[in-house]
């Protein structure tokens, strides 16, 4: 037997077809998502897309037995809602029925971040704890909470959405209407408006690096590099990861933190000194350890697909 896992984002949808035994992903693929396009098309195209990727990987279709979804934004598990997915133009729809019904088969859907938790609790780098937490810098942050090891989805079923903390209310304006949320500053796509600046002021400068600046990893990589403005730029980009960072783990005490997402990329030029400024700042004389996720990319799909299995049955 098979499962399918789904995770949409911003600009694709990603697909995995994962063996039930092993939980190994056999074939995966991704297609183009556009924003605003209605969540029957996006339906259709995740059928075609799956039916595509069993062809390709010589696994019969009929065999798969539940689909996962999972999605950035506020997601209603329990009923199979979303609520609010501010990227994907999605507000209050039955995605989970309309997915159900497309592909005939038990469907479960949850948040993004929920599912890159709860796949690098069962298979990654949060197995064997209790209580921990990852969060994922991408185009905007997610975090998924373990909690007496099963994902906490809150009170009424909507997840937690960790990105839309408040911490500077003259901030710049945030994709949910407020200002200076978590995401605004912490996100990879902080770091890329940064590179943009860095870059329009570089050029005027008659500085060649400036033609090169234009993402969050080509600001990495200029810092790594020895570049004194994206090195500031760096810098205070992981100051203000690392004071949010100490805000969660002040509320919840976590064994230990995975940060996954595009920025984890940068991999110890992140982590050494995200730790460090995670440790200064903890409340707490033992700090909480802050590790790069394992899974990577393949955490939401794998994620969304435990989740189908474990769940989907029932719903």
């Amino acid at each position: 037997m098979y499962r399918l896992g789904f995770d949409i984002g911003g600009t694709h949808i990603a697909c995995g077809i994962i063996n039930d035994e092993t939980f190994e992903i056999v074939g995966k693929d991704a297609c183009a998502f556009f924003r605003g396009q209605s969540a029957e098309k996006t339906a259709q195209c995740m059928a075609e897309l799956a039916k595509n990727t069993a062809a390709r990987c010589g696994t019969d279709f009929q065999q798969i037995e539940t689909v996962g979804v999972c999605i950035p934004g506020s997601i209603d598990a329990k009923n199979g809602t979303v609520v609010n997915a501010y990227n994907l133009g999605f507000h209050n729809v039955p995605f989970r029925q309309i997915v159900k019904e497309t592909f005939n088969k038990p469907a479960a859907m949850l948040n993004d971040a929920d599912a890159a938790a709860l796949a690098e609790h069962r298979l990654g780098v949060l197995r064997g704890t209790r209580n921990s937490l990852l969060v994922t810098l991408g185009t905007g942050f997610g975090g998924g909470i373990i909690l007496n090891g099963e994902i906490f989805c809150g009170g009424r079923g909507f997840g937690v959405e960790l990105g839309h903390i408040q911490m500077d209310m003259h901030g710049e304006k945030c994709t949910c209407g407020r200002r200076g949320c978590i995401e605004t500053l912490c996100a990879a796509s902080r770091l890329t408006r940064d590179a943009l600046r860095l870059a329009e002021k570089k050029k005027q400068e008659g500085d060649k690096l400036g033609e090169t600046l234009y993402d969050a990893g080509t600001l990495i990589a200029a810092a790594r590099a020895g570049d004194i403005e994206c090195t500031e730029a760096w810098n205070r980009y992981l100051d203000d990861l690392s004071n949010a960072l100490v805000s969660l783990i002040n509320i919840l005490d976590p064994e230990i933190i995975a940060v996954g997402g595009g920025v984890s990329g940068a991999g110890d030029f992140l982590i050494v000194p995200l730790n460090e400024r995670v440790a200064k700042g903890s409340f707490f004389k033992k700090p909480t350890p802050v590790v790069k996720a394992l899974l990577g990319n393949d955490a939401g799909l794998a994620g969304a697909a435990l989740f189908g299995a474990e769940t989907a049955p029932h719903r």
